[in-house]
């Protein structure tokens, strides 16, 4: 299974939803690992920054580009899950649309982050791939919260029902390896894996 982590906003928790997704995995006793595809290589950059506190991620973080991603579909195990940080935009995120099995779309509940979210969806839905956004650092008791709940169905786009919250504590997650608390990415997997059946 090959899941597109994907936004042409950045700045909307896809490294965090690539690291976090790939750990819920690992923890169900799937083998998987991540593709960096982002220029800014942050996946990579939080794998070495478990490593060096001595907490290495549980799985192989590895930078990749169009070629990497092609190769990844090829050959890929019954069981074998990849996880694929994308970038904005370009020939490696379209290479990753083109391989990915799902599309994990995340986004913040504004406006901004929302209209880019619509033309991701809208990409994906021209490539007939299946996809869910999936709502990040959100406070289901704020007015912009409810806003975007209403947006979404109104123009009728997949969206997670689990979201993420708002939590300090995620932002702090860069360069460790999660604990128990997963912070509602092991509800999202499960959502996830029921739409793949």
């Amino acid at each position: 299974m090959i899941i597109a982590v994907v936004n042409l906003k950045g700045g909307v928790a896809k490294t965090t939803t690539a690291i976090a997704l790939a750990t819920a995995i690992e923890r169900q006793g799937h083998p998987v690992r991540v593709l960096d595809a982002d220029p800014q290589g942050s996946a990579t950059l939080w794998a070495d920054g478990a490593e060096d506190n001595g907490e290495p991620l549980p799985f192989e973080v590895q930078a990749a580009n169009a070629g990497t991603i092609a190769r990844a579909a090829k050959g890929l195990g019954d069981d074998e899950w990849v996880v694929i940080d994308c970038p904005p935009s370009g020939k490696v995120a379209d290479a990753a649309v083109t391989v990915c099995d799902f599309a994990v779309v995340p986004t913040t509940p504004s406006a901004i982050d929302l209209q880019q979210s619509y033309a991701t969806a809208a990409t994906l839905e021209a490539n007939d791939k299946r996809y869910a956004l999936l709502l990040t650092r959100a406070d289901r008791r704020t007015l912009s919260f409810r806003a975007t709940q209403q947006a979404i169905a109104e123009n009728a786009v997949s969206c997670f029902d689990n979201c993420i919250p708002q939590r300090e504590e995620i932002k702090g997650m860069f360069g460790h390896s999660f604990g128990d608390k997963m912070h509602g990415y092991k509800k999202v997997l499960a959502e996830l894996e029921e739409a793949m059946g």
